[in-house]
């Protein structure tokens, strides 16, 4: 096992201490939290309402024969897109800040019944202290998954009121230097119709894993294959894999793709095989070997980096403990030289982050798509880039503003 990494972990109290002194010193008015709320939504557009197993007029949806296929690639209430929750705090001065966690009825119940009971009356600049106290009293039942989902939506619901109260974005929070124009890559298949649209990086997810065997092999070289010719070599190329895959299968799969120069081979074994990932990347040199998209918090992440388990990681902001976490993930990363570039980086809360990020990298988005199933607060919660890049404007906290009659219209579930 690899452990040469720092001994000595890093002691965030004195840092943060001081920005939140010289946050209250220049707040103008301060601020009590009054109420926490939560909606269900449901921000996959392909996912069918039957698939959410929600009750409609007192009758339980049926579930989906596709939720019962062996994999974790579903998307029930819990899903990470399917469960998606937004969480809306409010101040005693009306103020109110969104942040977008995860974790369906599952993680609205969690809120609801314990943790806002920790953060009602609290000083919304207390943002990082009141972090902390939350993940100490949900830890027995918590500390991955599903808890941290639901943490995640009401950190960035506090770092959005921070930035509000103090009248600047949240990047300003962080950094005086933040990047404001971001390259983006697309997630998808139609990759020749995303380099029509400006991208210069696409990601193709595999859908083949070994219960395909031979023919999923050659299926997923096939897929690879065509992509690269359709977007030629001046175009960087990435593979998702969603766990589909075993050590053996991914060597295999680089040593016969290597003249294709992928630029990644994302999540290809199972989670918790911190061992067989650091094989991976000991052994692949033709491509990185990526995860975290499901790690959660620095202290996940520190096991897979003491692993030496990515060359690259991929903290989610919505699902791994929220802005101010991925921020101390990505420097405990940089510090041993791996790169960071965040899952679903092309969201509001996304772009904040990678503003100010300690290395540049891309974000990623979704699309864009031919037959835009996507709805308004789809769209809402995902900006659109032009000629792939992503612009961020000046708008006080993460410049998301929503209203009730918009969520109540695309909730799925409600307490």
């Amino acid at each position: 096992m690899n452990i040469d990494t720092a001994a000595r972990l890093p002691d965030y109290s004195a840092e943060t201490q001081a920005r939140v002194t010289d946050w209250k010193q220049r707040a103008k008015i301060r601020h009590k939290v009054a109420g926490i709320r939560t909606w269900h939504i449901n921000l996959n557009p392909a996912a069918m309402a039957s698939m959410a197993f929600s009750e409609r007029d007192g009758k339980s949806m049926p579930v989906s024969s596709d939720a019962r296929k062996p994999h974790v690639d579903w998307r029930g209430p819990f899903a990470t897109q399917a469960g998606a929750l937004m969480v809306e705090i409010t101040t005693d001065k009306g103020l109110k800040g969104y942040g977008l966690g995860g974790g369906g009825l599952a993680g609205a119940l969690v809120i609801d019944r314990h943790m806002k009971y920790f953060v009602l009356d609290r000083d919304p600049l207390d943002v990082e202290a009141i972090w902390d106290n939350l993940y100490h009293v949900t830890s027995i039942y918590g500390r991955r998954g599903l808890v941290i989902y639901a943490l995640s939506g009401i950190e960035l619901a506090l770092w959005d009121l921070c930035g509000k109260i103090l009248g600047v974005p949240v990047y300003n929070l962080i950094t005086d230097q933040p990047r404001l124009r971001i390259p983006a890559y697309a997630t998808g298949t139609d990759v020749s119709y995303y380099v029509s649209q400006g991208f210069t990086a696409c990601k193709v997810p595999l859908r083949n894993g070994l219960a395909q065997g031979k023919k999923g092999f050659a299926a997923n070289l096939e897929t690879v294959r065509k992509a690269r010719e359709a977007i030629g070599y001046d175009v960087d190329l990435m593979t998702d894999i969603y766990l589909r895959w075993d050590v053996d299968y991914t060597l295999r799969f680089a040593d016969a793709t290597s003249a294709i120069k992928l630029k990644w081979i994302e999540e290809p074994i199972a989670l918790d095989n911190y061992e067989g990932m650091a094989k991976l990347v000991r052994e692949i040199d033709s491509t990185w070997i990526v995860s975290g998209e499901h790690e959660f918090t620095r202290y996940g992440f520190r096991e897979l980096l003491r692993w030496k388990a990515a060359d690259m990681i991929q903290p989610d902001i919505s699902w791994a403990g929220g802005f101010g976490e991925c921020i101390k993930i990505a420097n405990e990363a940089v510090a041993l030289g791996i790169p960071t570039w965040p899952h679903q980086g092309g969201t509001p809360w996304g772009l904040h982050l990678i503003a100010c990020l300690p290395m540049p990298c891309m974000a990623e988005t979704f699309g864009p798509s031919r037959q835009a199933p996507e709805n308004e607060l789809y769209h809402r919660l995902r900006p659109t880039p032009r000629d792939g890049l992503f612009t961020l404007e000046d708008k006080p906290g993460f410049g998301v503003e929503l209203d009730q009659k918009l969520l109540d219209a695309y909730t799925v579930d409600s307490l």
